[in-house]
Parts: structure tokens; sequence; C-alpha cells
């Protein structure tokens, strides 16, 4: 009988032992707030798309067009590397938000800002972390939105069919409100967006964007997309199927600035080098 009691008091002590364990996991659950680091902090030693020759000057228009590459819009016309005192590095791109000359390409009339593609050597994989800082004037006009740097992927290919064989873009998009969200676009029109927490995004200051892009294994939807502002965490998808072959891979840098629609009179931004890096 003396048996049958203790038995009945361990059994006891037990279950009481291990609701203690489960409400303790409860509580911690409900008030871990812990999210993944950015992706800068988890990637190797990026490659920085540099605004300075190797004398550490700043590039002219014809350097910065050159290091651009072969399919540049307006880097001639909107695009200038200035000093800057208050920034992440001593130069930013300037550009300016303005329409293209429409000359005798008749689509660049509807054209504004800059766009390039910019394909490092050894980038080609699977998984990128996209860095930069941007700066908005105090009183900078969102329009009816707008686009900055991304990433794109496609099947591997020549410089010359980079922009032929995009398959995937991802990049940063902000509304017509200033809010920021991750938009990705897919052969043959198809647009995911991961809108963000629902504040605007910051102006007269910097802002520190990173973006990571992990390409799923083909047929299944475990492909992730994140975006920090400032180091928070504001958007994130981890079931996303970017790919239906395994011959996409993540190829380059997309970048494009610029406005949706017509941009509003006398708009510019400022964006620190561009970093990136894969794993």
């Amino acid at each position: 009988m003396q048996s049958d009691k203790k038995l009945n008091l361990f059994i006891n002590l037990g279950s009481a032992l291990i609701g203690v364990l489960v409400l303790g996991y409860v509580v911690y659950a409900a008030y871990d707030t812990a999210t993944e680091p950015p992706c800068s902090e988890r990637y190797p030693a990026p490659i920085r798309f540099a605004l300075q020759t190797a004398t550490g000057k700043a590039l002219t228009a014809i350097e910065l067009q050159a290091r651009a590459g072969l399919r540049d819009v307006g880097v001639i016309d909107n695009a200038t590397v200035v000093a800057v005192n208050d920034g992440p590095s001593p130069d930013a791109l300037e550009v300016k938000l303005r329409n293209l000359p429409g000359g005798d390409d008749t689509s660049a009339k509807a054209r504004n800002g800059i766009e390039f593609r910019w394909s490092p050597p050894g980038l080609n994989g699977t998984a990128t972390c996209l860095s930069y800082s941007v700066w908005l004037p105090e009183k900078f006009d969102f329009g009816r939105g707008g686009f900055l740097p991304g990433v794109f992927g496609g099947e591997p290919g020549t410089v010359r069919e980079q922009a032929a064989s995009d398959l995937l873009t991802v990049a940063l998009e902000w509304s017509d409100e200033g809010k920021p969200s991750l938009t990705a676009a897919f052969e043959g029109g198809e647009r995911l967006r991961l809108s963000g927490a629902g504040t605007p995004m910051a102006t007269g200051r910097w802002t520190k964007v990173e973006q990571e892009v992990v390409l799923n294994d083909p047929g299944q939807k475990n492909g992730t997309l994140r975006l920090w502002l400032d180091g928070e965490l504001i958007a994130e998808n981890q079931r996303v199927e970017l790919r239906k072959d395994d011959k996409v891979m993540l190829t380059g840098v997309l970048a494009a600035i610029g406005y949706e629609r017509t941009p509003p009179p006398d708009s510019m931004l400022r964006l620190s080098p561009i970093e990136i890096a894969r794993r």
C-alpha cells in the first residue's frame, strides 16, 4: 500500500512538472520576438559595385557607364557620383528621377531614372544577399510608386542574352504612400508582392536595405524572400516557388531606380555602393 502511494506521488509530481514545462514554453513562445538576423551578418564577404577608381577618385559619367555594362538606360543622363559627408560611404550615386530623352526609341519616353545589370564573376548561385543604403530627401514625393535595385536570375548565357533570359527579378518597391514591399516577378508576367510593416520609408536620412533571396528546389515551395530596413525584418516568406527548373540561377543585380509612372518634377535620391554576396 505504501508503495502505491509513493508511485502515485511520483506520477502526480511528474505530471505537474510536465505541465509547468508546457506552460513555460507557451509563455516563452508568446513573448519570444527573435527573428532571422540581417543577411549581411550571415553571408561571406560581399562584392561591391565601387563608385571610385583605383586611385580613389569618383567615377565620371563615362566611367560609370562603362562599369554598368552593355545594357544601361539613363546612366549618362541621370546618374552622377557625388561626395557625401553623412553617408555610409564617402561617395554616393545620385540619381535624378526624370524622364529620359525619347530619341528614336519610343519606349524610352516612358522611362525615368536609371537601369543597368551588373553580373560580378562567380555570383551564379541559389542564395544571395543584396545590400545598400538609400537616402531620400526630406520632402521626397513618392509619386504613384517606384522601385529600387534588386536581383535577377535566368538561364546561364552571355551578357547580351541576360535581359532576354531573365526568368526572375526580386526588388524593393514603394507605394504611393511610400510603403515598402518586396516584389518578385516571374516569367510570363506573374508577380508576388510581400508587403512591409505598413510604415512609409524614411526621408531626410539614410536607410539600410538588405534583401535575401533563396531559390526553391524545383517542384517545391521552399524558397525564401526576406527584406530588412535598418536591421528590422519587415517582410518574409519561406514558402515561395521562385523557379520551375534548376537551370534558373541568381546571376546578377538589377540596378533599376525610378518611378512606375510619370515622375514628379525635380525628384532625386542617393544610393550607397551596392554590395552582393552569395552562398
